[in-house]
């Protein structure tokens, strides 16, 4: 299971909950700090998503509106 956790304050509050995670991450494997900077997508990730672009612009009419696919979803 993955909880992501956006902490986007720079006030010293923040910083201290920051060093405190960073803090335990150095104790428990299972816990990882990643600043978003950090975070690059594969080569795989990049071409896969250069592919579906593309075929968004040569069919932009093939999509669907966000709106059907989260009813959708939700009544899954």
């Amino acid at each position: 299971m993955i909880y992501t956790f956006q902490i986007s304050d720079v006030s010293a509050q923040s910083q201290s909950i920051i060093n405190m995670l960073l803090s335990l991450s150095k104790d428990y494997d299972f816990l990882k700090v990643v600043e978003d900077e950090e975070i690059e997508l594969t080569p795989e990730q990049e071409k896969e998503l250069d592919r579906r672009y593309e075929n968004f612009l040569k069919n932009p009419r093939n999509g669907k509106p966000w709106s059907d696919l989260k009813q959708r979803l939700l009544k899954a």
